[in-house]
């Protein structure tokens, strides 16, 4: 039975749970796992961790330990993570503070704080550089010229100029990590974000926000949670209908026929890392996947079946711990599937499937290249599908891959190691899509374009401050000397009023000297490099 949820009705509470990714391979040791307190979590992944390589690439080590160092300083008193809803609540206190005039807190100097960057970066030729992780893209469908973009850790950001510059407009919000966008067709200063970061729990979600003003301001809606432990992923809107909207999340696949003020579970599951579409042209039927199972529905979403088995994607011989698919209006009865395992050969692929009878039978086209290139694809995996030829495929894990005939025979666009490649898209692809004919491809160095499908990428970043800052450290002596290090993107090294990526990998720990503000260091993970500049950050 359905369960509807009104607006301000607090939508299931795990309070406490850490829930990194379910589907990391520790996770699977443990059935209850995604019920583990902080330190449980932490305990269970040391523990697997023992006796395996945490250095291969892709293994998931890093990111774990990005999510402990980053959780482990926002406790309660109890152990538990600090839950969205209490940063919330803070949030409005704070506002509600400010409009009170009688209150002291007017009395206070106003702070100054003022953004200092990294907004670009350069690529050197000598490791992979990048600017910060991105999850989601949208295009104004009014305008072209207007693009958004949403990053798991630093906000959703507006270009009104095709991407040359971009404007910030979730600073003010306490959560600011965004992994889908709805954009109105009939109003387009209404926009819609789920709230998080689905891939690895840099933030955790507060539900659905809503804007009618173009993004400047934000306020909840119907599909509001508390705890930790919540994700969302996509959130589509219906191609005529501007009242249905559908929503994953790590619990449920929601819809909401009335704007976004109540909200319905349509159907129990794992959604978050998956994928919801419309068919194109006949928007009663819906697709989506879950980490394991594949669902269509045939009334614009009020019911789902699921296929998995007698359409043939889940078989004895093959248990899927992650689906994602996509679709496309150049045969609006083709739906291709990107399908993993844990483990397994080719490092868990199980195949790149095709139907070409909207979703009733699927056949593997690719089961024997190794597209993924890594262990990974629990953390990054991407699938599209051009929008004007419908065999024409794209997927990513480690780098993008392309497919001229349906997926029969694959080829590699990039290679995370050749930054100077005209088809560079940075390493660890989280998410590809055609819109307008043009795709886009959003990596953990930021966002990229493709106008010549996948024949060379136009880097979109610059203008976004979006790096994800392990640690920092400012000169004793000059405040205009500072260095840190970011996820993934290497060390940055801040002096005459410019930044500097002086070394690759992910920068994490980072000093300056206090006797020498010349003297930069800086680490990789795990301490295993040190890197040090005598120059502030210029070699």
């Amino acid at each position: 039975m359905k369960n509807t949820y009104l607006t301000l009705f607090l939508i299931f509470s795990v309070v406490g749970f850490s829930q990194f990714n379910p589907n990391a391979s520790w996770k699977d040791k443990n059935k209850n796992s995604k019920k583990l307190s902080f330190q449980e979590d932490v305990d269970t992944f040391n523990e697997y961790w023992k006796t395996r390589d945490k250095n291969k690439k892709g293994s998931g080590y890093k990111p774990f330990k990005r999510w402990e160092n980053k959780w482990e300083n926002q406790l309660n008193a109890d152990g538990t993570i600090m839950t969205p809803q209490q940063l919330w609540a803070a949030w409005e206190e704070k506002n509600n503070a400010k409009a009170n005039k009688n209150n002291s807190l007017l009395v206070l100097p106003p702070s100054n704080w003022q953004p200092v960057g990294p907004f670009t970066h350069t690529n050197t030729g000598s490791w992979s550089s990048g600017q910060g992780r991105t999850s989601a893209v949208a295009v104004d469908p009014t305008n072209p010229n207007i693009i958004y973009v949403g990053t798991p850790a630093g906000g959703i950001w507006k270009s009104i100029n095709s991407g040359s510059t971009w404007t910030p407009l979730t600073d003010q919000l306490p959560q600011i990590g965004v992994t889908g966008i709805a954009i109105d067709h009939t109003n387009t200063n209404t926009i819609f974000i789920s709230i998080g970061d689905k891939d690895s729990s840099d933030s955790y979600s507060i539900g659905v926000l809503k804007s009618t003003d173009g993004g400047l301001n934000w306020v909840t809606t119907g599909l509001s949670f508390t705890g930790t432990g919540n994700q969302t992923g996509d959130l589509i809107m219906h191609p005529t209908n501007n009242q249905i909207i559908l929503c994953a999340t790590n619990t449920n696949l929601y819809r909401t026929i009335d704007g976004g003020t109540t909200w319905t579970i349509e159907q129990a599951g794992d959604f978050a890392q998956g994928s919801v579409r419309f068919k194109p042209n006949d928007p009663t039927v819906v697709y989506a996947t879950t980490n394991n199972s594949f669902y269509k529905s045939t009334n614009t979403g009020d019911t789902f079946t699921d296929l998995s088995a007698s359409s043939g994607l889940v078989t004895p011989s093959i248990s899927p711990t992650r689906l994602i698919l996509d679709v496309t209006p150049a045969d609006n009865n083709y739906v291709y599937v990107l399908s993993i395992s844990s483990g397994g050969a080719l490092n868990g692929l199980n195949g790149i499937y095709r139907s070409i009878n909207s979703g009733t039978s699927f056949t593997a086209t690719q089961t024997t290249t190794d597209i993924l290139e890594s262990t990974q694809g629990w953390y990054d995996l991407a699938l599209a599908v051009s929008d004007t030829n419908k065999d024409l495929v794209f997927t990513g894990c480690m780098n993008v891959w392309k497919s001229i005939n349906g997926g029969t025979a694959v080829t590699k666009v990039n290679n995370w190691s050749s930054p100077t490649s005209a088809t560079y898209t940075h390493a660890d692809i989280h998410h590809l899509q055609y819109i307008n004919g043009k795709l886009f491809c959003l990596s953990d160095g930021g966002i990229y374009a493709s106008t010549n499908n996948g024949t060379s990428f136009t880097d979109l970043t610059a203008g976004l401050q979006i790096g994800q800052f392990y640690k920092i450290s400012v000169s004793k002596t000059s405040s205009g000397k500072m260095v840190g290090g970011l996820q993934d993107n290497g060390g940055y090294a801040f002096s005459n009023a410019a930044w500097k990526n002086y070394y690759g990998a992910d920068g994490i720990d980072t000093a300056v000297s206090q006797t020498n503000s010349d003297l930069y260091y800086g680490f990789i993970q795990n301490g295993s490099s040190m890197y040090i500049s005598n120059n502030a950050g210029n070699g």
